[in-house]
């Protein structure tokens, strides 16, 4: 299964909610619904496009690796 880190990296970074970082992501005139960041910071998000995966590396300034893991 895969994991995303999502709380983890936004720890990382002082972000200390899924509305802050939904904020950055509409400074940087990009678009990611808050319903999906809702869904994939809880896990419960079974398809994610690449577009968002980018989008999410480039507001956390992190690496996918960073972002998504292999739980076995």
């Amino acid at each position: 299964m895969i994991r995303n880190r999502l709380a983890v990296v936004m720890a990382e970074k002082n972000i200390k909610s899924i509305s802050e970082l939904h904020r950055m992501i509409q400074e940087k005139d990009m678009t990611i619904s808050r319903r999906t960041l809702d869904k994939f910071y809880n896990n419960q998000n079974n398809n994610i496009s690449y577009d968002t995966l980018e989008t999410l590396c480039t507001i956390l300034d992190c690496e996918l690796h960073e972002l998504l893991v292999l739980q076995k």
